[in-house]
């Protein structure tokens, strides 16, 4: 819905209570029987008893009048933050519309604004409050407000969401996973992803801002996409693991152009991105922050640039917790290739991070799933060999059902049990294990994102025989398949997520 339609329901309103004729001013109501509670689905609103009113409008789902004053209760389907911003831009390009005040009111964002209709001032007030994918706003106003000041303030502050289901609050052997919608529609599914994932126990969503996506052009940044894919999880009580892959795998990965070149350590490069990365913590109130992805991939061909990097992150982590202590910053690592392809001493060497995060899967050679899922206690062991006291992380652990790859649901469900079965011995020591992924990709996703892998390597992304197994590796580790159906992991992942939470102390 646009805002210029929100208006104008205000003054529909208007015209419909002034067509009465003049009236005496209500006299001032307090709070008491008169009041009731305004239930719609989980979110409820103190209203007073007033006469309900008929708006012709989809998204409203409460309208109340008395002698030209209003009171109303609007949904729609978005995010406070997104939707305050296009709010604040119609009352600016409105002549007639003056902006008197905004801040916040028991923490949700309040605005207060007049305008004009036949010579006369409305007053409106709005505060806007998030409840299960969709922002409330709550109006009140009309001509004369005064009177009615204690009144308006009461039904204002009392708007809530009873949401009976809460996201765990464990401080270590967290639940993760990395939520994606069905059949990659986010704009319609992803807040239905991630119902499902916070009524089956996770707590951290982990997921990737990319840098050259916000910062197209030095000093102009865009957000909008990253409000939208980390503010879900973040109104919804998620904690938020993020990525900000500078190195992906095996490239250097996602940073404006006019960086790329630039070594690590270069002044500008460790400037630009302490700037940007600070105004990201700024913006989205993470707990754990990954400055690089499975970055041991890159350096076992590029070791002469480690000691490049390494200066900079050490920048930047300085940085980020001189003014966020909170935050956990770290690098993460790829451990399922650091074995095979001779890199475990520069995990090592970069282990420069608050805690220890890796990936991984228990694949041979072209991503073929022929393992046995207990191996993964070996591997688990291994890595907290190599962690010592510090804290690991899981930030992606997954097993493909792709058939073409030798696997199947079978083992993946096993690996799944197997996984539980060891942050139940290991909690204090692994701070998340996060699960890739709640839903299969499609291949045309896959796709894309193999691409983000390879992007100066055309030897491969023009290899067609390679391409259909990455593709076929990427799209496939999902819980759930890409229509939403799930697998027999799924199953498993109910159950020994309720057994888990239901474990521990």
């Amino acid at each position: 819905m646009k805002i210029d339609r929100f208006l104008i329901i205000l003054l529909i309103i208007f015209l419909m209570s002034s067509c009465s004729g003049q009236v005496d001013r209500p006299s001032p109501t307090a709070p008491g029987s008169s009041f009731e509670i305004f239930h719609h689905d989980a979110f409820q609103v103190v209203v007073p008893g007033w006469q309900k009113s008929p708006v012709p409008d989809p998204d409203s789902v409460l309208s109340l009048m008395k002698e030209g004053q209003f009171i109303l209760v609007n949904r729609y389907q978005n995010l406070p933050a997104i939707f305050a911003t296009q709010f604040l831009s119609y009352i600016e390009e409105d002549q007639n519309a003056y902006l008197v005040q905004e801040g916040d009111l028991n923490g949700k964002p309040f605005y207060e604004f007049t305008t004009r209709e036949n010579n006369q001032t409305i007053r409106i007030q709005a505060v806007l409050d998030y409840c299960q994918g969709y922002t409330y706003a709550v109006v009140v106003g009309g001509r004369d407000t005064i009177e009615n000041a204690d009144l308006f303030q009461q039904v204002l502050g009392s708007s809530s969401c009873q949401d009976p289901i809460m996201v765990p609050e464990l401080t270590t052997g967290k639940i993760g996973m990395i939520v994606n919608a069905a059949q990659d529609d986010p704009q319609e599914d992803l807040y239905p992803a991630l119902r499902l994932a916070k009524e089956n126990g996770v707590q951290v969503i982990h997921t990737y801002l990319w840098w050259e996506h916000v910062e197209r052009t030095p000093g102009e940044r865009f957000w909008i996409w990253h409000d939208f894919l980390i503010g879900y999880p973040i109104e919804e009580g998620f904690e938020v693991s993020l990525v900000i892959p500078v190195i992906h795998t095996t490239v250097r990965g996602s940073m404006p152009d006019d960086l790329e070149d630039l070594p690590f350590d270069d002044p500008e490069f460790i400037q630009r991105f302490t700037d940007f990365v600070l105004e990201v913590v700024d913006r989205y109130p993470v707990q754990y922050l990954s400055i690089g992805n499975e970055v041991n991939d890159y350096f076992v061909d590029h070791r002469t640039e480690i000691p490049a990097y390494e200066r900079f992150f050490l920048e930047v982590k300085q940085a980020i917790h001189e003014q966020h202590p909170d935050i956990q910053v770290a690098m993460t690592f790829a451990y399922h290739d650091a074995e095979k392809n001779g890199s475990v001493d520069i995990i090592k060497k970069l282990d420069l991070g608050d805690f220890l995060p890796v990936t991984l899967y228990l694949y041979n050679q072209g991503f073929i799933f022929n393992r046995d899922p207990l191996e993964l206690e070996g591997y688990l062991n291994r890595i907290l060999d190599l962690a010592q006291d510090k804290p690991i992380a899981f930030a992606e652990i997954g097993w493909s059902t792709a058939e073409s790859l030798q696997g199947d649901q079978d083992d993946q469900a096993l690996f799944l049990q197997e996984a539980f079965r060891l942050l139940s011995e290991h909690q204090d020591q692994i701070e998340y294990l996060g699960w890739f992924a709640l839903h299969d990709n499609t291949l045309e996703t896959s796709y894309e994102s193999a691409l983000t892998f390879i992007p100066h390597r055309p030897d491969l992304s023009q290899d067609e025989a390679f391409m259909n197994i990455f593709v076929d590796f990427l799209s496939y580790l999902g819980l759930r398949d890409s229509d939403g159906n799930p697998k027999k992991a799924w199953d498993s992942f109910q159950e020994e997520s309720k057994n888990y939470l239901n474990s521990v102390p």
